[in-house]
């Protein structure tokens, strides 16, 4: 029950009544207090990642949007529901973050498709894959003067 619920169905009380009312009512959520995360997310599983060197993933960052393009191209004509959303450098190669967690068929279009690009070298793309693990830390206590 809100406070408009409350002054139509007490029209003669006075607005501070009414609040006082909604407010003792309600008491019990507004008194509750937000428990705080003490956890933290490590990465998501959201995301192909490419294990390529530098050089190389320099060289598709130069022109990340014609790949992403491409690459969802490829994936709507196998009647996939993932698309990739952007690509961007991570330690050690490539990430290409997606709308969903790939499976292995999605996994393989985006191989297929990096090994087939001019000017890229097939033998230094190994086949894209998922990050393995999540990271959490936990923060017992807080020292405060």
């Amino acid at each position: 029950m809100n406070a408009l619920k409350i002054k139509e169905a007490f029209p003669a009380l006075l607005n501070k009544k009414v609040f006082k009312m909604h407010n003792a009512a309600f008491a019990q959520s507004v008194n509750k207090t937000k428990k705080v995360q003490y956890t933290t997310k490590g990465p998501s599983r959201k995301q192909a990642i490419i294990p390529v060197p530098n050089n190389l993933a320099e060289n598709i960052m130069g022109d990340a949007s014609t790949y992403i393009f491409q690459i969802n191209a490829l994936l709507k004509n196998v009647k996939s529901s993932m698309r990739s959303e952007f690509i961007r450098p991570c330690s050690g190669g490539i990430t290409i973050i997606t709308n969903n967690v790939p499976n292995p068929s999605d996994l393989s279009v985006i191989e297929k498709y990096f090994k087939s690009v001019k000017g890229i070298n097939s033998n230094n793309i190994p086949s894209p894959r998922l990050s393995q693990s999540k990271l959490y830390l936990k923060i017992i206590g807080l020292f405060y003067l």
